[in-house]
């Protein structure tokens, strides 16, 4: 078990927490594990809050752009570092 902590940990510091990998690990880790109603509750938690922002930046008038991804270039990705790691789903 805490040798599963320091390599989450490790992996948390080298992503950003809006990363695929992080925002929806618990449902990955859910279907893994085949437990279709833990997924259902984490796929619903993860849609809830994109839209509790997405309402939090209009009504502040913000509009909303990608910090990694460009549209004008093809959708091509800017990562943080110039090496990322894999992005394994890790079970606690």
């Amino acid at each position: 078990m805490f040798y599963c902590e320091i390599v989450l940990y490790i992996i948390m510091q080298s992503v950003w927490p809006t990363e695929t990998a992080v925002v929806w690990s618990e449902l990955s880790e859910a279907i893994l594990s085949k437990d279709w109603e833990k997924a259902k509750v984490a796929k619903k938690s993860i849609e809830e809050r994109q839209r509790e922002l997405r309402r939090e930046r209009e009504s502040k008038g913000e509009n909303w752009v990608p910090k990694h991804f460009s549209k004008e270039e093809g959708w091509n990705c800017s990562p943080i570092e110039k090496w990322v790691p894999n992005a394994p789903i890790i079970s606690l």
